[in-house]
């Protein structure tokens, strides 16, 4: 209950309260079930997307570590949930700008999600975004669109064409092509996601 209460005002953005609940629910927890559990494990990546959202990548860091590794003992490491823990940590060092080790990560989230899900899966699509997005920073161009076009054709495929997913792909492929000054090509994928956007929501 701590927890789901947790998740409720962190959505809101009242993340002091969001982390006081995680806390309450982090004690109870490791009380009953020591260090060693999913429950813990879950926990502590909640706190960490916390710190992430507030800008504290170091302090994010050591919770998404400490719920990896809490992972890695419980579980195979072809486990779905060792799999997120990759793609947090990759996040928190793609805004940290560390992107040779946010691509690591990212890689190995996509390893995993790959064998366990298959091709065709929203987070396949979500770690070719990621992907696409430090290959962006990186100034490499050609694989930013590669990872990028990946990414729409799966959400397109599991979603169909009206999705969020979908409208935030036209829009990063967009951003792409703004970058390279290819403004044509950038206002065609931006209007898709305004366009799909609108029709969503």
């Amino acid at each position: 209950s701590y927890n789901n209460i947790g998740l409720v005002t962190a959505a809101q953005g009242d993340y002091a309260r969001a982390l006081e609940y995680y806390q309450q629910s982090l004690a109870i927890w490791k009380q009953e079930y020591g260090e060693s559990h999913p429950d813990v494990a879950a926990v502590y990546s909640n706190i960490g997307n916390v710190y992430d959202a507030q800008g504290e990548y170091i302090r994010a860091l050591e919770y998404h570590q400490q719920s990896l590794a809490i992972k890695q003992q419980v579980f195979s490491e072809l486990h779905p949930d060792v799999a997120l823990s990759y793609n947090n940590i990759g996040l928190v060092y793609d805004a940290l700008g560390n992107y040779a080790q946010a691509l690591e990560y990212y890689q190995q989230s996509l390893a995993i999600w790959k064998q366990v899900y298959g091709d065709f899966h929203p987070n396949i699509a979500i770690s070719y975004s990621n992907i696409g997005s430090v290959y962006l920073a990186q100034g490499d161009h050609a694989r930013t669109l590669e990872y990028f076009q990946q990414s729409l054709a799966i959400r397109k495929n599991v979603f169909g064409e009206s999705h969020p997913d979908v409208a935030e792909s036209y829009n990063n492929i967009g951003y792409l092509y703004h970058a390279q000054g290819d403004y044509s090509h950038a206002l065609e994928y931006y209007q898709q996601a305004l366009d799909l956007r609108k029709n969503v929501f």
